[in-house]
């Protein structure tokens, strides 16, 4: 049983680590639309007003894009979490984060449960 939910666990968090990756680089390509959308507009001398519902769906789809990545990492922490519920504490699962830097907060709030587990000792 535990070797099925490892490898259901590294699965999953190499999907996910994909779905994380490919919308950054969504992000990161209608980020380059959107500076070229203006530019575009001044060299074909278009009125603000000609482009305005342009700039009304580019701000609907940015706002998408990060409302989606804000998601998808906020589903990451959860099967974070149900990972370890699933017996996989102590096993590493996929490439992970280990390299790579992670807000002060977010350590502070993952080694909660034992600095209150140390204070009530």
């Amino acid at each position: 049983m535990l070797k099925e939910r490892l490898a259901i666990a590294k699965k999953l968090a190499t999907e996910v680590q994909e779905a994380e990756a490919a919308i950054d680089n969504a992000i990161a390509k209608v980020g380059v639309l959107m500076v070229s959308l203006p530019e575009a507009q001044a060299k074909a001398k278009l009125s603000s007003v000609a482009s305005d519902d342009v700039f009304g769906h580019m701000n609907a789809a940015v706002a998408g894009l990060l409302g989606g990545r804000t998601s998808i990492v906020a589903m990451h922490n959860e099967l974070a979490s149900m990972k370890d519920k699933v017996g996989l504490r102590n096993v590493v699962v996929g490439i992970g984060d280990g390299a790579k830097l992670v807000p002060q907060f977010a350590i502070a709030e993952a080694d909660a449960p034992s600095a209150r587990a140390a204070k009530a000792a």
